[in-house]
């Protein structure tokens, strides 16, 4: 059923690019003030001027919020340009370290243009890209008109449905010259002349206010996004009383064996039901060898599995470190085998583990007793290793749980992690890659709550009478705040054609011009610049990309 959806989407595209290139040549677009450019069609109005210039009416707020909002312009350039430069350099330096190519680097997930890049939500997507383009653009209009620049129209850009609208800012008011050609028309002229010739109207000021206004909108939009986001919407959201969540399956245990899988959802053993961790691990403690029912919900559907409990005394060991520093895997120690005694004190839990681990020190003679899958008990002698905080180590993964299963708390933990997330550096950076997180299947992310997870979750407050609902507003909030703030970074990257690179062509022209008198030398000189700023980063850009496949190839 997909692929046919998408067999059809690629009919009527090529239809409508058959089309437009048909009324492009006959001049039937020209003639209705509209444009082609490939299979996008630029729309133009004159109308709408009035609304703009009431728009402009306070002046002073939009100079101020300019104002307020470079020194965050200007410092996004400086963090972007560094970032780009520094994971060049990283990766340079780790050649023969980098990952095998994959989704994050692909071409076609290069730009964030929903449905092409797979990281990107199609109508999500394409909601928030279509905010960004209209809060961008129309803020360069607004502030144009704050400024006393010519808006010559306003309009839309389809392929065919809406991607974006765009406003045509008198160009040689602006920039002191005139794009010429198709492509133009989106990117902008690539040349500009200083204050006062030609019919540049702008000075440095209105310049950069009109050029930064764009990023700084994109920048609010975001803000007002994730402020909505992690503040009342998040807020209106609350885990229910089932609450055990599969984690992990240790490979060989009675849980795999059974079939038990990641992510199921506990909600009772053998009938009773089951609302936390420590109900679970009691209830399993409880059964001694027999086995036990375990039932749930899996991917949303309801299961059921019958686990033979081999044993339910000490702690479960899910998993042995590979390090010859630690001495388990020297001495036999397998997953799937109970530690019941240490030097003859039976350990009940992880907790008395801990508690008795902490009272060792590094190169102590231990005898630990273990019960195989079997119930076999044996006796291994082990010299501990370095641990954390000088204490001993053995080198195990472990539980409480007697059948091989890693569970937690698990849906007020995570809700708690997305609702903390703005507040440090490591919560923005998970920001910044939860696409990617998503899309690997590492993080669910804010599809979390329409999921398999979603039965953990459910909207309370103000968000009660809106269902689920509420999940979907919350999913709309993180792509308007995120595609809006990753265009507003992108943005700002010093290179022409985009609004940084302009504005660090106008700086640089200024600077340069307080110290070189000739005008023409000073252009020169900037131009060189600038260009070279440009050039730089394109490549640096597409290195990012093609680090991966450069490494693949050197590496054979």
């Amino acid at each position: 059923m997909v692929d046919l959806i998408w067999i059809a989407a690629f009919i009527v595209f090529a239809i409508w690019w058959l089309i437009i290139t048909d009324l492009d040549r006959a001049g039937i677009l020209k003639k209705h003030n509209m444009t082609a450019i490939g299979p996008i069609v630029m729309i133009r109005t004159f109308k709408g001027q009035k609304l703009l210039d009431w728009m402009a009416r306070p002046k002073g707020l939009w100079r101020a919020l300019t104002l307020l909002g470079m020194p965050v312009v200007i410092a996004s350039m400086v963090i972007m340009l560094v970032t780009l430069v520094g994971m060049d350099v990283w990766m340079l330096l780790r050649m023969q370290d980098l990952p095998p190519p994959g989704p994050a680097n692909s071409p076609q997930n290069i730009l964030a243009i929903p449905g092409l890049n797979q990281f990107i939500p199609f109508w999500w997507g394409w909601v928030a890209l279509i905010v960004a383009l209209i809060a961008h653009e129309f803020s360069h209009a607004i502030l144009a008109k704050v400024e006393g620049i010519r808006v010559n129209s306003l309009g839309l850009m389809l392929m065919p449905v809406p991607i974006g609208a765009f406003a045509e800012i008198d160009e040689e008011e602006l920039f002191g010259t005139k794009s010429e050609g198709t492509t133009s028309d989106i990117i902008g002229p690539m040349e500009t002349k200083a204050p006062g010739e030609g019919k540049r109207k702008a000075s440095p000021r209105q310049f950069v206010n009109i050029l930064g206004a764009g990023v700084i909108a994109n920048f609010i939009v975001a803000f007002v996004a994730f402020a909505l986001l992690f503040g009342p919407v998040l807020g209106a959201i609350a885990a229910t009383g089932t609450d055990v969540v599969v984690y992990e399956v240790a490979p060989g245990s009675p849980a795999d064996l059974a079939g038990i899988k990641p992510n199921m959802i506990i909600t009772s053993i053998d009938g009773t039901p089951v609302t936390s961790v420590y109900q679970l691990n009691a209830l399993l403690h409880a059964i001694g060898n027999n086995s036990v029912t375990i039932s749930g919900l899996l991917n949303n559907k309801e299961v059921n599995y019958t686990v033979p409990v081999n044993g339910t005394d000490g702690v479960y060991i899910v998993g042995v470190m590979d390090d010859d520093a630690y001495p388990a895997k020297q001495a036999g120690i397998k997953p799937n085998m109970r530690l019941v005694a240490i030097n003859g004190t039976p350990v009940y839990n992880t907790t008395g583990f801990s508690e008795y681990m902490n009272h060792t020190l590094p190169g102590q003679q231990a005898t630990l007793t273990m019960a195989d899958v079997n119930g076999t008990i044996a006796n291994f002698t082990v010299v501990l290793g370095q641990g954390a905080g000088g204490h001993g180590q053995i080198g195990v993964y472990s539980t409480d749980n007697p059948i091989g299963l890693s569970v937690g708390q698990f849906a007020k933990w995570y809700l708690e992690g997305l609702r903390s997330m703005p507040f440090s550096a490591s919560g923005w950076l998970r920001i910044m890659i939860l696409p990617v997180l998503q899309f690997n299947g590492d993080d669910p992310g804010f599809s979390i709550f329409q999921g398999e997870f979603s039965s953990l979750y459910q909207p309370v407050g103000w968000a009660a009478s809106f269902g689920a609902l509420v999940y979907g507003l919350a999913e709309c909030l993180f792509w308007i705040g995120w595609l809006n703030f990753n265009v507003g970074l992108f943005n700002c990257l010093p290179m022409i054609p985009l609004d940084g690179g302009h504005i660090f062509r106008e700086a640089t022209r200024t600077f340069m011009g307080r110290f070189i008198k000739d005008t023409e030398v000073a252009e020169r000189v900037s131009k060189a610049i600038v260009n070279g700023f440009a050039v730089t980063l394109l490549a640096s850009i597409i290195f990012t990309f093609m680090a991966p496949y450069l490494a693949q190839w050197m590496l054979g």
